[in-house]
């Protein structure tokens, strides 16, 4: 019975663990959508702040600044939903801040009365936003700095009772926050790696090789791909069934990831296809690596495309790696073909 251990779990746990920052192949980190759920909760920010002087409420201090806010920010949320297909990243950071900043302004607005928490509720919207699109870190970024103003507010009308409100009130934020956070970060490394190998799929392969191609670029060091097929994978499903043909896949990446260099990358994107990004490494040192795979597995035969890269997209690269793959299928598989990229 094979199992991922040692090394190789190491590797695989190392992939999973990759930040990944917001991509436009990802519908839930689509700037425009992320861009437009934060102008609604702009929007719907400006609309509780002139509820306060619309409807009835508890006597604000300073309600003209309430009213102030309202006026200023339903404007700025209709703007960024209108625009949100052609805005930039930063839109996102500035709309945060403001956000924070008008929600603090309005907690002092309600003066030392149990009323600020009511718009304190609202740094919630924003932190739980952070935590769903962005980044982890910079989601506590964010509620740290809401937590930092929301005290500062405070302290210019403090009571003594204000540092509970304070505490309960950061408590009721940063625990859903946190689960929010967790939850989505689970979610996506479900639809980043395969669930069989555990190793990265496509979809995580298509957003790590511009970073890859960056640094190869800028530290003028090569970078190669190598494109694999297993060889023989359907005559075993066929002879024993899909559970050893899955037992072969897991025996396969077991061995080939504890063979791997440390910052070598290897997706699965098929049924028996699979990807090995070798960054700092030319053809001479691909194929090297590919023999390395070998003689870690060599009960698992399997055919080898190496390819190094030369400037040109994701797409050429894996093709003119899949046309070294069919070429060694061709040959007798079993064999590495080598070749530049067109």
């Amino acid at each position: 019975m094979w199992s991922i251990s040692g090394r190789a779990e190491d590797v695989v746990r190392a992939q999973h663990d990759i930040d990944v920052p917001p991509s436009l192949a990802d519908p839930s980190t689509h700037l425009p959508t992320t861009v437009g759920w934060l102008a609604s909760l702009i929007f719907a920010g400006a609309l509780g702040a002139l509820s306060i002087s619309l409807l009835p409420y508890w006597p604000i201090e300073h309600a003209d600044v309430d009213w102030a806010i309202g006026w200023v920010m339903m404007p700025v949320g209709a703007v960024m939903w209108l625009l949100r297909a052609r805005a930039a990243e930063w839109v996102i950071h500035v709309g945060l801040v403001v956000g924070i900043c008008c929600i603090t302004a309005s907690v002092w607005a309600a003066g030392p009365t149990p009323e600020s928490q009511a718009a304190a509720l609202f740094y919630g919207f924003l932190s739980a936003f952070a935590s769903a699109f962005l980044q982890r870190r910079l989601a506590l970024t964010y509620l740290a700095f809401a937590g930092a103003l929301y005290l500062g507010a405070l302290l210019m009308n403090w009571r003594a009772a204000m540092a509970t409100q304070w505490a309960v009130n950061m408590f009721a934020i940063i625990v859903p926050c946190v689960v929010i956070s967790t939850l989505v970060k689970q979610l996506r490394g479900l639809a980043l790696h395969d669930a069989l190998t555990g190793l990265a799929n496509r979809r995580l392969l298509n957003e790590i090789m511009p970073a890859s191609f960056s640094m190869s670029r800028r530290d003028d060091r090569p970078l190669s791909v190598v494109a694999i097929d297993l060889d023989g994978l359907k005559l075993v499903n066929d002879r024993f069934g899909h559970a050893a043909g899955d037992q072969l896949l897991r025996a396969a990446t077991s061995s080939w990831t504890a063979a791997l260099r440390t910052g070598d990358f290897l997706a699965r994107v098929g049924g028996d296809e699979f990807v090995l990004v070798l960054p700092d490494a030319d053809e001479r040192g691909a194929e090297a690596t590919v023999q390395r795979l070998r003689e870690s597995a060599p009960q698992v035969a399997f055919s080898a495309g190496v390819v190094r890269w030369t400037g040109e997209s994701l797409e050429e690269l894996l093709q003119s790696a899949d046309a070294g793959l069919y070429a060694a299928k061709n040959t007798g598989r079993g064999r590495t073909v080598s070749k530049y990229a067109a």
